[in-house]
């Protein structure tokens, strides 16, 4: 029985099932081994992409709206002389034109236009538009056509961190990003910072800057189609700018009206009413029709500089650093210009005018070379009030040919000739009671000429070419004597004279150590400096004589804020005494001496009945011409030459400078009531001998009036008691039986008997 079972036929439907079963089972085996695989490796994936983004975000998904840094313009302010209100002066940037502006003040119709336009969902999504996302994944990878699938969330990410280049990386981080600040943020502030933070065009960034850019309006005054015209910009700016590309913004406009109005923000007839509006953008002043930007002022550009100075000062910021927050930082500059005073010089100085200019006509000579020169000379000229407030500055004669260039007034170094007198030698000698009005000083060559000695001539020369002999200190400030200066500067000595303009007048420029320095009699008595000096600093200087001797640091702003409204930085000027009032009223009275005594240098600075004092100062060869002038109102200091070559003299009929100096404040003080400079009422007014400078007795035949201070007047006079030179000559003209015992001990004590 067994060999018939071994001998059975094989069933070949059992063969095939088997083979069956086994080929499924392989089949099974190896689509359970690839499952597990793919498990696996997609797990491994997933890990590492997870260990991926989280390195790379390294927590960067988080975006604070509080604390966004970016750049927003300043804006520099000036009073308004009728309202006593402040407005807006200039608006400074740098690449970036941006002023914040408040959600509640931004118009509905702006915000509604900008989501019809840019993303219809943003109230709905979480700050990613998934649907939107996928069809631009799709159409990246299997169509030539580019999606646009960020969110108004999105692009506010883009334009916070600046990353806007395609790439997987980045668009991942702005996803984690955009769904993170959705949780920390409410739509009303992601809103407020995407329409401050969106690029409309020509350097101008956010709806406040683009609408006064193109409109001249403030964000809350525009009209619907505006504000459908604005947001038309951002697609493109460089093609749908309004200035140029008017029709290409009209059609995105049309197109976002539209859509607002499909999406139920507007109503048919707001809808029909703005497609009716043409709307119509500010119109600059060019042949292109393009924006043509305004250059700064002298002031503004002073204004600038100072601030970024204070800024290094107090926060220790580099310049770079202090500049950015000047021209990006949003602040508010409240400057101290006086307008009317500003435009007047910004016009008088660009001297277009030749029927009204202010400059008189001279003539240019190249000492060095030998010949004429066509053009004029140039200028500069500061105003402040006497306690250190400017109001006024002209850095420079002609066009101003941009912004933050070079500023004569302010950065121009140039000797300053007889100007300086006053403030390095006869204030200071005044103020320690070394001179009087009256005294009299030698008027002879200090140093004569001799063999083996530096001096080929006398020295030092007067520009009136002779020497006088014996004179008052009124007759040398009157007349600008160069001897008495340098006479009266060594009973001072040059060390004193240099602290005292040095650390109390505030000079930067005077060199006080090394071979060739100022601490001499030539650069502190006549003017010839090393480096010389600028007319800001000569006018800080000159106030002291104005103002009762106290010295202001000159500032051209009183207040800055940050765009918080936090105080940044604020004017506390405080005076620093340097001269009695005394000693700066009797200054101030000599200086008036020059104006209008006899002989004055200064003499055609005067002006109606205003009262005038100032000082004239010309450096060798007339290369260099000064005038510093007062009124009770304002100090004015006025440079005059040849910026560009120290060897070309100027040749003239009549002095220029106090001309100009007249011609500038006639115009401004029109209106102001005559008053006089102030005075302490302390000073004595004595009359006195011309020939000795000692108080007149009745001998002296010849006699003056000046101004002393109570402690320093001089003595009484007895070079005119000429017969009384010897003790016989007193014997004749008095009886010695008639005299008292203190009359006695008098003429002995006088005569040293």
């Amino acid at each position: 029985m067994g060999e018939a079972r071994n001998n059975a036929p094989i069933n070949p439907f059992k063969l095939i099932g088997r083979a069956i079963k086994e080929l499924f089972a392989i089949f099974f085996r190896t689509l359970a081994t690839f499952f597990f695989v793919m498990v696996i490796t997609g797990c491994i994936l997933v890990c590492a992409v997870t260990v991926y983004v989280v390195g790379f975000l390294d927590d960067e998904s988080e975006v604070d709206l509080n604390s966004l840094e970016l750049n927003y313009t300043s804006i520099m302010y000036v009073q308004d002389e009728e309202t006593g209100e402040y407005v807006e002066l200039n608006r400074l940037h740098g690449e970036e034109n941006r002023i914040w502006v408040d959600y509640e003040d931004i118009p509905q119709d702006l915000i509604n236009a900008a989501i019809a336009a840019e993303d219809r969902r943003f109230k709905l999504h979480q700050g990613v538009d998934w649907l939107s996302t996928a069809k631009a994944t799709v159409g990246y990878f299997f169509s030539d056509e580019t999606r646009g699938g960020s969110t108004i969330t999105q692009q506010l990410i883009k334009n916070i961190t600046g990353e806007k280049e395609f790439g997987v990386e980045r668009k991942i981080k702005e996803i984690f990003r955009a769904l993170s600040l959705e949780k920390t943020s409410s739509k009303e502030q992601i809103m407020e910072a995407y329409l401050n933070s969106i690029h409309m065009g020509w350097n101008t960034d956010g709806v406040q800057a683009a609408a006064n850019l193109y409109f001249g309006k403030d964000v809350s005054e525009l009209s619907l189609a505006e504000c459908a015209g604005l947001i038309a910009i951002t697609q493109n700016p460089s093609k749908r700018e309004l200035f140029n590309h008017m029709d290409n913004n009209t059609e995105r406009r049309e197109w976002i009206l539209g859509m607002m109005l499909s999406e139920g923000y507007i109503s048919e007839s707001e809808y029909k009413q703005a497609m009716r509006e043409r709307i119509q953008v500010v119109t600059y002043d060019n042949s292109e029709q393009t924006r043509q930007v305004a250059t700064l002022s002298y002031f503004e550009d002073y204004v600038i500089e100072e601030v970024i100075s204070d800024l290094m000062a107090k926060y220790n910021y580099t310049y770079e650093m202090a500049e950015d927050k000047v021209l990006k930082g949003g602040y508010r500059i409240y400057t101290t210009m006086d307008k009317s005073i500003q435009d007047y010089l910004d016009v008088a100085f660009e001297d277009l005018d030749p029927e009204n200019t202010i400059f008189p006509s001279v003539n240019g000579y190249d000492l060095k070379n030998k010949y004429y020169v066509e053009n004029q000379p140039d200028a500069a000229m500061v105003i402040m009030e006497p306690n250190g407030k400017l109001v006024g500055i002209a850095g420079g004669r002609g066009a101003k040919e941009g912004d933050r260039i070079l500023n004569l007034a302010a950065d121009g170094v140039r000797q300053p000739g007889s100007s300086i007198k006053p403030l390095a030698v006869y204030g200071p000698a005044m103020d320690f009671d070394m001179i009087t009005w009256s005294k009299v000083f030698d008027d002879n060559p200090v140093e004569k000429a001799e063999e083996g000695t530096e001096f080929k001539s006398d020295w030092p020369l007067n520009h009136y070419r002779d020497y006088m002999g014996d004179v008052t200190v009124d007759y040398a400030i009157r007349r600008s004597t160069n001897t008495v200066a340098v006479r009266v500067l060594e009973l001072l000595t040059p060390a004193v004279s240099y602290d005292f303009m040095v650390n109390q007048l505030h000079f930067t420029t005077l060199v006080g150590t090394g071979y060739n320095n100022d601490v001499s009699r030539a650069p502190l008595a006549l003017g010839a400096l090393t480096n010389g000096v600028t007319v800001m600093e000569m006018t800080a200087a000159y106030q002291i004589f104005a103002n009762g001797g106290l010295y202001y640091e000159p500032y051209s702003y009183s207040v800055v804020y940050d765009a918080d409204g936090n105080v940044v930085l604020e004017q506390n000027p405080l005076p620093q005494r340097v001269i009695s009032e005394e000693s700066a009223e009797v200054m101030n009275k000599l200086l008036q001496r020059v104006i209008y005594g006899e002989q004055g240098t200064g003499s055609t600075a005067k002006f109606g009945s205003m009262p005038v004092a100032g000082k004239t100062g010309t450096t060798s060869n007339d290369v260099d011409q000064w005038f510093m002038g007062m009124t009770p109102y304002y100090v004015g200091g006025v440079w005059f030459g040849y910026s560009d070559d120290s060897n070309i003299q100027i040749r003239y009929n009549s002095y220029p400078p106090p001309i100009i100096w007249r011609r500038v404040m006639q115009h401004i003080h029109e209106g102001l009531e005559v008053k006089e400079f102030p005075t302490t009422g302390n000073l004595v007014k004595m009359t006195y001998c011309t020939s000795s400078g000692e108080l007149a007795g009745s001998s002296c035949d010849e006699t003056a009036t000046g101004w002393y201070k109570p402690s320093n007047t001089p003595g009484t006079c007895i070079k005119c008691l000429t017969s009384m030179d010897s003790e016989e000559g007193w014997v004749g003209i008095r009886d010695e039986d008639d005299e008292t015992e203190d009359e006695l001990s008098f003429w002995e004590e006088l005569f040293g008997r």
